[in-house]
């Protein structure tokens, strides 16, 4: 979210290569701009990306075209042809649910690209919300994904006493924190003027407000969960390299996915986040490199927003891949007590 969370967006397998050689287009473009210019203050008083700023919404419209039906038919299947009672299955409906909030933000986030921002600090609050509320819930359920994952193969008997009751309040649980972790963004998100034009994005004066409230995202949002993640999978490792039996490999495969998947199109905004740590530690003592890289999160940044939303695209081609394994494992999965019986 701010100024610089949705830009491009990307979906599909065959695709997938096509959009990224166009996101890659329309960075390049943002960089001859930048050289032509010297500086990011004046770009947008020039107008000089309006073209850039066209085909990236343009790009956000088929994100939002495909993404939402993708994941309605996902959240419908499941309704209709899985069995709810299974953690996993639930864990993907509440993805997909969050997903189709996070594209819903995508219209809008098109209108403040396109057009001068007129609709108020509310409803730019709100929006801010409910991208951030939908995206760190996104995140939590894959991190919990993980963590069953590896709780269904190494502890089963331990996940089987929370019960139907503490799996529910787990998932509430999910959107409560992912509704905490969105305080900080909307608390720092305005109407600003730039330019001629006023549009509604992050405003942070002193650098150490912008300083924690980064690390603090990249903290929330990459460092806890991702070290969760790979944790779980560890653990889940050490007891298949063991020569254990498993009947259900294909649950754990599926989640596998899912999880690399998140982790490979997020990882860019991540990366852009430390960089723009580094550029306001370097401030004082390098404050030429700290220009550098601030400028390159300038040019860089929307780009990088913009593969977290291929992530709420793609998860309904990963369902669809393996849609047959997920409904035999679901069937099978939440009758299953013994160590050596899910994966």
């Amino acid at each position: 979210a701010g100024h610089r969370h949705p830009t491009l967006v990307q979906e599909g397998s065959g695709r997938l290569n096509i959009l990224s050689l166009m996101t890659l287009t329309v960075w390049m473009y943002n960089q001859l701009i930048v050289m032509e210019h010297g500086n990011g203050s004046d770009l947008d008083s020039a107008g000089d990306l309006s073209r850039a700023n066209l085909v990236s919404s343009v790009l956000m419209g088929l994100f939002c075209a495909v993404g939402i039906p993708g994941n309605a038919v996902v959240v419908v299947v499941i309704l209709l042809w899985f069995k709810k009672d299974n953690f996993t299955v639930q864990l993907m409906l509440n993805l997909a649910a969050s997903d189709i909030l996070s594209l819903m933000t995508l219209p809008m986030w098109m209108y403040n690209q396109l057009n001068v921002w007129r609709i108020g600090r509310t409803l730019c609050k709100s929006l801010v919300l409910l991208a951030y509320c939908s995206v760190y819930s996104s995140l939590l359920t894959v991190t919990v994904m993980s963590v069953h994952r590896c709780m269904q193969v190494c502890y089963p008997k331990r996940w089987a006493k929370l019960g139907k009751r503490g799996e529910t309040a787990l998932l509430l649980t999910i959107w409560i924190l992912g509704l905490a972790c969105s305080v900080p963004p909307v608390l720092t998100q305005e109407v600003l003027q730039k330019g001629t034009k006023k549009e509604c994005g992050r405003i942070m004066s002193q650098d150490n407000h912008r300083l924690f409230v980064t690390v603090l995202e990249t903290l929330l949002a990459f460092v806890i969960p991702f070290s969760i993640m790979v944790t779980s999978y560890y653990c889940i490792h050490k007891k298949v390299t063991r020569g254990a039996l498993f009947r259900s490999r294909r649950m754990t495969r599926i989640v596998t996915r899912i999880v690399v998947t998140f982790f490979i199109f997020w990882t860019p905004y991540h990366i852009i986040n430390l960089v723009e740590i580094a550029g306001i530690l370097l401030k004082k003592s390098q404050p030429h490199s700290a220009d550098k890289l601030l400028l390159f999160i300038n040019s860089l940044g929307d780009v990088a927003g913009s593969f977290t939303f291929i992530n709420s695209c793609v998860n309904p081609l990963l369902y669809a891949f393996a849609s047959r394994s997920l409904r035999q494992s679901s069937k099978t999965e939440h009758t299953n007590t013994l160590p050596t019986s899910s994966v």
